[in-house]
């Protein structure tokens, strides 16, 4: 006597298998998800910079780049999305160095837009 599957067992069978392989694969990819940088690399130091130089067009005080403190980047079919703390001193003033928080699009074939560029106060420094 054989065994014969129910279509409903073989329904949660296919379930199980496909939630299986879905939380098996990595998300790094994935459009709109964060993916925190390993170290800082040059591609985000790059995306820094641009969006200090890119301010500096429409303010009144010049910064100066200096590093990025932490960066996150998620990924859009357009292309991608640079969420990054910098550290950048007015050149103007003698104060210390501020911290400041820059959203780039990184467009895929296209121009780089600055969405975001804001000073950070207090001590935050993760994003």
């Amino acid at each position: 006597m054989g065994y014969k599957m129910h279509p409903h067992c073989f329904f949660l069978a296919l379930l199980a298998l496909l939630v299986s392989l879905a939380t098996a694969t990595t998300t790094n990819n994935v459009p709109g998800t964060w993916k925190p940088t390993d170290g800082i690399n040059l591609n985000a130091t790059e995306i820094g910079e641009w969006a200090v130089s890119e301010n500096n067009k429409n303010a009144t005080n010049k910064l100066v780049f200096e590093t990025v403190i932490s960066a996150r980047t998620s990924f859009y079919e357009s292309g991608t999305l640079y969420l990054l703390v910098v550290a950048a001193k007015d050149e103007s003033l003698p104060n210390p160095t501020g911290k400041y928080k820059t959203e780039v699009l990184d467009k895929d074939g296209g121009p780089r837009e600055l969405i975001a560029f804001f000073k950070i106060e207090g001590v935050e420094t993760n994003i």
